[in-house]
């Protein structure tokens, strides 16, 4: 049977509108924030929640060193005779900060306070709280707190899965920047139903993420918090993977090229 010029002229091109269609759908399942509101506005609430098991560095400072030394908790082994020395600042006199961790009721074991909660607060209330406690017995005393254990974990369809940790003194982390830090999501991660698993008040609590869509900046999981999980599930293209797929890859190379050659042709004969 001979197919006529303009037979296969039809045929070629449905296939290369069908290749065009295709790149278009493809485009569309790989793009971030395509979808959307322009407008859409970033909820502010990225503050981190402090939680059992936090590792926190607490400096304590104000204008009567006096008053001040009963709340400093610094060790040092830079002393003669090589024993152990309290000191009010550590980073002048080489003294090492001893961080404070949040025990399984919310409490840190702070020096001439005892237990303190501070648990579900934020860092800047914690902040708060504990200035309000120390400026009945320090004159001008100025708190600081840093979170040192800020970390999250990345699983799935991404080029660098495992535990990434926050630098410390950053709070702001939104999930693009968390993806980012894991070498960002492979062509097989599947970008419209991203998994992330965070513990609110002592329950796992799932949220369904859609990369694609600018919705995602209301998602109350739009700003990572420690100890955040993010699964990225294998797309249908991650099917196709190894030599079924370079097989495949290598057949439809072929096919384009002999459409290509014999339209060519076609059009020179015409």
């Amino acid at each position: 049977m001979i197919i006529q010029p303009t037979t296969l002229r039809s045929i070629l091109t449905f296939f290369v509108l069908g290749l065009l269609l295709f790149s278009c759908k493809t485009r569309e399942k790989l793009v971030y924030l395509q979808k959307g509101d322009d407008q859409t506005k970033v909820q502010p609430d990225y503050q981190v929640i402090l939680r059992p098991d936090d590792q926190l560095n607490i400096m304590v400072g104000g204008s009567d060193m006096e008053s001040l030394a009963p709340f400093q908790f610094f060790y040092s082994t830079n002393t003669q005779g090589g024993q152990g020395a309290m000191m009010q600042n550590p980073q002048m006199m080489g003294g090492t900060v001893i961080s404070y961790i949040i025990d399984i009721n919310g409490n840190i074991n702070f020096p001439g306070l005892g237990f303190v909660k501070v648990a579900g607060l934020t860092r800047l209330q914690a902040v708060e709280f504990l200035q309000k406690q120390l400026e009945v017995y320090v004159e001008d005393v100025v708190v600081n707190i840093q979170l040192m254990n800020f970390k999250y974990t990345v699983l799935g369809q991404v080029k660098a899965p495992g535990v990434q940790s926050v630098p410390v003194g950053t709070e702001r982390l939104t999930i693009l920047e968390a993806i980012a830090k894991a070498g960002d999501l492979q062509i097989t991660g599947l970008r419209n139903n991203v998994l992330l698993i965070r513990e609110v008040n002592g329950q796992r609590v799932e949220y369904r993420l859609d990369l694609t869509s600018k919705d995602l900046y209301q998602s109350p999981a739009y700003y990572i918090r420690q100890n955040d999980v993010i699964y990225v599930e294998p797309n249908f293209t991650a099917n196709f993977q190894g030599t079924n797929f370079q097989t495949f890859t290598q057949l439809g190379t072929t096919a384009i090229s002999i459409f290509l050659s014999l339209y060519t042709i076609i059009s020179l004969t015409k």
